[in-house]
């Protein structure tokens, strides 16, 4: 069996999708990394390589590794993995995926926003199936593994 999977990451939350057999399933993992502060902003831009606040501090560098883990370990299996995401976490996930001897599964990584999991299912349907989304959905937390 042949699968391929499309991938949005950010630091709270990933949407796996993934096509096997002509049909398509789509899971939401939640990273439950908390925002421990309160970030002010002003009329300063912020970097795009800085990492927020709150992911600096150790328990939120633990969570954001069990996290990663837990994503690597649901698709493993792919033969094709495609990353999207708005921040730097698709990046590292590429670099693990990479130092866990995946990498050359990984077929492209994009900068997106956030869309609705149906949106994103379509979205992957096109580059891999260029049919409609006919499975199912399912939610995982790491409070839960």
């Amino acid at each position: 069996m042949e699968r391929k999977v499309g991938l949005w990451i950010d630091y709270r939350k990933a949407v796996i999708v993934s096509i096997a057999n002509k049909k398509v399933y789509i899971r939401e993992i939640i990273s439950n990394i908390k925002k421990k502060s309160i970030r002010i902003t002003s009329d300063t831009v912020d970097l795009p390589d800085e990492k927020p606040e709150f992911l600096q501090n150790p328990q939120s560098k633990i969570l954001l590794d069990k996290y990663y883990n837990l994503i690597i370990s649901l698709i493993s299996d792919a033969e094709s993995i495609w990353i999207f995401g708005p921040n730097e976490e698709k990046v590292e996930l590429e670099d693990r995926l990479r130092n866990a001897g995946f990498g050359a599964r990984v077929v492209g990584i994009e900068t997106m926003a956030e869309m609705t999991k149906r949106q994103f299912a379509l979205k992957v349907q096109q580059r891999f199936l260029r049919k409609p989304v006919l499975n199912s959905n399912s939610t995982y937390s790491l409070n839960n593994h």
